[in-house]
């Protein structure tokens, strides 16, 4: 890697979360092959990656580990949606935890984003017009879809909140001695039960309308139930966009990164 400029990496599941902010960084493909869904991009002539990896740990693990392989790596932003455990986590709100820990049936960890990172990253957010959250943050291996599930891990794990990627990030991170941080919007509180339509969205982003429009005709209240949580994607992740665009991605290319050393 000697002789290649490292570059930071904003990593996120799902093309919502990292859609509008590879807009504002120019995002386009690499010319070399790349593995996976890898964009170059640039802010203020910093160059920067972004790397959509999927759903969950195991396929954060694969897209991360790929990148990490190829390229030297500056620092990393976990990005994206989480869910709120604690009834002050509200739509919109952000997620700058303090410690990451992975939960059962995973592997249970804990891992704390790198201090000067995380305070650079903090400074650089507070000045918007929204709620930063510090506390705790948990990484499950699958989706958390009721009220009554989410208020119990938050008691269990003294945590609040919850998302499926982070923990398995910072692990690789720290064993490639990299600098990490997470920074996520919430997507939906504690109170709020998430409509089991992960499938139903698939089918509604890849416009497969074959499978869409039965199971609408079949369902139509669960057609409300999908444009409500539609909405709140759009929002959350418009908030996201903002606060990278506005805010963050200056605090991260005018730190000091004498200490990364390549």
């Amino acid at each position: 890697m000697t002789g290649v400029k490292a570059r930071w990496l904003i990593a996120a599941a799902v093309e919502p979360e990292i859609r509008g902010i590879r807009a504002g960084v120019h995002g386009r493909r690499p010319e070399a092959p790349e593995g996976g869904n890898v964009w170059e991009g640039q802010w203020r002539g910093e160059p920067l990656h972004l790397l959509r990896t999927g759903v969950g740990p195991k396929k954060a693990r694969e897209g991360v580990s790929a990148f990490l392989a190829r390229h030297p790596c500056r620092g990393i932003v976990s990005t994206g949606y989480a869910g709120g455990l604690q009834d002050s986590y509200k739509l919109g709100d952000f997620v700058l935890p303090a410690e990451v820990m992975s939960i059962p049936p995973m592997p249970e960890a804990r891992f704390r984003p790198d201090p000067e990172l995380r305070d650079r990253v903090l400074r650089a957010a507070r000045p918007g017009p929204w709620a930063i959250h510090t506390g705790r943050m948990i990484t499950s291996d699958r989706v958390i879809f009721s009220s009554e599930e989410k208020r119990r891990l938050g008691l269990e794990y003294d945590a609040g909140s919850v998302e499926m990627e982070s923990a398995v990030i910072a692990e690789l991170a720290e064993r490639a001695s990299v600098p990490f941080v997470v920074v996520r919007v919430v997507l939906d509180e504690a109170s709020f039960s998430l409509p089991d339509l992960l499938e139903v969205l698939r089918w509604w982003r890849r416009k497969e309308l074959s499978k869409l429009i039965p199971f609408v005709a079949l369902h139509p209240k669960r057609l409300l139930e999908l444009m409500r949580l539609l909405e709140r994607s759009r929002r959350a992740s418009r908030c996201l966009t903002e606060l990278f665009l506005a805010y963050l991605l200056n605090g991260l290319v005018n730190g000091d990164h004498s200490r990364l050393k390549w």
